[in-house]
């Protein structure tokens, strides 16, 4: 290939990964793989198609990560890193492109051409496997999923309760894989799968039926609060008490003082160490409305003989109750330096101390009426990854900070892969984001208020608990061998029909 399939290539990549994010933007998607498929089968050999997939990789990544540099860019020690950033990190995670590349290219050698569909199957398991390992490796980035193009139509998402995110990814990788094969063999039934894959999804709840929760039906009054505070305002000394202020008029205005809330504020909305501030913990009891339950970010200090550990934690303020959750999921750079013996720059967040696991519970109950509710609490990004636990959350509760990516698709995908976990658990999602996304869903995903980026306010839903026990969430992701299984009898029989067709 000449340096100019190359570039087109990268091009395609990015167009790909930007189009990740917006579900009409598909066609695209579609015809980037075609092109994508057709340079890996022109390949003259493996080097060739390695290479191809690295660079359409590299450009995927560049197109629906290129948010990443942001927080690199609001404090001045560490712009130094912004280039290094931008570049290296797509290219290290394109790699992950060039498996399924090589896949491909010695598949083809060995499989009649006329096997489309199985071919199809084989190359999307590649692609899912390929994504599973970007999702575990090295603490794991399952960011931008391929199942993530229906995220913000619930109606589109269902299926998840049964077979998860990565079940709809294999579905969605395996139509897309498909619809490119059909168009580089000009193949009339192109649009009638065009067509299938979204018709199934849209009406998968017609005929899935979930099983109730054992749980008794309650409904809960929730606020969410969006301070919308500037990150580089967040940690000013000056700024804080004012940041407080605004928090607390949130939470109090036109509160119905005859019904009990769960009022749930952003990540490190308290930029203290809560634990140890008494004065401070008795004056937010002291000016939030009696009739509230807090949920609110801070950070939480322990100390041990000569040393100590910092975490970032989520706190549940009542009157005479007090809950903490730390962070079990730190983001590498952001909370901690990976290799620190070797890499002596300081992290992104403030402070040159490192933030440690957390290891207490992933569950928190609380009263209200003598009803009791299952709350399972979750700081920024842990909301993108899987979580099993050992009880039926009444509430999943997500609080987080994106104003370090700021009007970018950063905090629309982080939101997406929020979402999914509301419908793999069968509970409500409450989001409360510094700047936005801030949302609260019901527990099939659907998105029932919701405060955009860069916007200070808050939002109010009577919530109803009444949520499902979901399959996925019984068999987790075991679940995942029902659509590989499936479609794979279904590729072979279809290969045999159109061979026999065709003879």
């Amino acid at each position: 290939m000449n340096p100019k399939s190359y570039l087109f290539l990268v091009i395609l990549g990015i167009l790909t990964g930007v189009s990740y994010s917006y579900i009409y933007l598909i066609p695209i998607i579609i015809i980037s793989f075609a092109y994508f498929f057709f340079s890996i089968e022109k390949s003259i050999n493996q080097k060739n198609s390695f290479f191809i997939g690295w660079i359409f990789g590299t450009g995927f990544f560049f197109g629906s990560m290129h948010w990443i540099i942001f927080p690199f860019l609001i404090y001045e020690q560490h712009l130094y890193l912004s280039p290094v950033v931008l570049i290296i990190f797509p290219v290290l995670l394109g790699l992950f492109f060039s498996i399924p590349s090589l896949f491909l290219h010695n598949f083809l050698k060995i499989v009649n051409s006329d096997c489309l569909y199985f071919k199809s199957f084989s190359l999307s398991l590649f692609f899912l496997i390929s994504e599973l390992t970007r999702s575990y490796i090295f603490g794991g980035l399952p960011f931008n999923l391929t199942a993530q193009i229906w995220a913000f139509n619930s109606k589109f998402i269902q299926i998840v309760s049964f077979i998860g995110v990565y079940g709809l990814s294999f579905l969605t990788i395996n139509w897309l894989v498909i619809l490119s094969f059909l168009i580089l063999e000009k193949r009339k039934s192109f649009f009638a799968i065009l067509i299938l894959l979204p018709v199934f999804l849209y009406n998968f709840e017609n005929f899935y039926f979930k099983k109730k929760s054992s749980l008794i039906n309650k409904n809960i009054n929730v606020r969410v609060i969006q301070p919308n505070i500037p990150q580089e305002d967040k940690w000013n000394k000056l700024k804080i008490p004012i940041h407080l202020e605004k928090l607390i008029n949130l939470t109090n205005k036109d509160l119905n003082e005859k019904e009990k809330y769960l009022v749930v504020w952003p990540e490190v909305a308290i930029p203290f160490y809560l634990n140890e501030e008494k004065e401070l913990v008795e004056y937010l009891r002291k000016e939030i409305k009696q009739n509230v339950i807090l949920v609110a970010g801070a950070l939480k200090r322990e100390f041990s003989n000569n040393d100590f550990k910092i975490y970032n934690s989520l706190y549940l303020l009542k009157k005479d109750e007090f809950f903490v959750y730390d962070k079990r999921k730190l983001v590498p750079f952001g909370e901690f330096v990976p290799f620190r013996k070797f890499l002596k720059f300081t992290k992104l967040t403030e402070g040159s101390t490192d933030f440690s696991e957390g290891l207490n519970k992933k569950k928190i109950d609380f009263k209200i009426d003598d009803k009791i509710f299952f709350l399972e609490p979750s700081i920024c990004y842990e909301a993108i990854f899987q979580s099993f636990v050992e009880y039926k959350p009444h509430l999943f509760v997500n609080i987080t900070n994106d104003g370090w990516f700021g009007t970018t698709i950063g905090p629309k995908q982080h939101l997406a892969a929020s979402i999914y976990r509301a419908v793999e658990k069968g509970s409500p999602l409450i989001r409360s984001a510094n700047s936005g996304i801030s949302v609260i869903t019901n527990s099939n995903g659907k998105i029932l208020k919701k405060i955009d980026l860069q916007k200070t306010g808050y939002i109010d839903v009577k919530l109803s608990t009444n949520n499902n026990n979901t399959f996925f969430m019984k068999f987790k992701n075991y679940a995942l061998t029902l659509p590989i299984l499936l479609l794979a009898i279904i590729s072979l029989i279809l290969d045999i029909a159109t061979k026999r067709k065709k003879n």
